[in-house]
């Protein structure tokens, strides 16, 4: 058996969201082929997020 190690294991997350939108997100991503998955979706977004908080100097909420 191969021991983990738990600092690098990736961490999982949950939150609440609309129904609605739940379903509309689910089905664009049926048809991006770019995308595979909630996870995927909201990784991305996270790496945006971060990359323009970044360039903001870590400043703010880029309002």
């Amino acid at each position: 058996m191969v021991k983990e190690n738990k600092a690098t294991r990736t961490r999982q997350v949950q939150f609440r969201m609309d129904p609605d939108k739940v379903k509309r997100l689910l089905a664009a991503i049926a048809y991006d082929d770019n995308m595979h998955s909630m996870a995927d979706l909201f990784n991305k977004a996270a790496d945006e997020y971060l990359k323009k908080q970044e360039e903001n100097g870590g400043k703010g909420n880029g309002k």
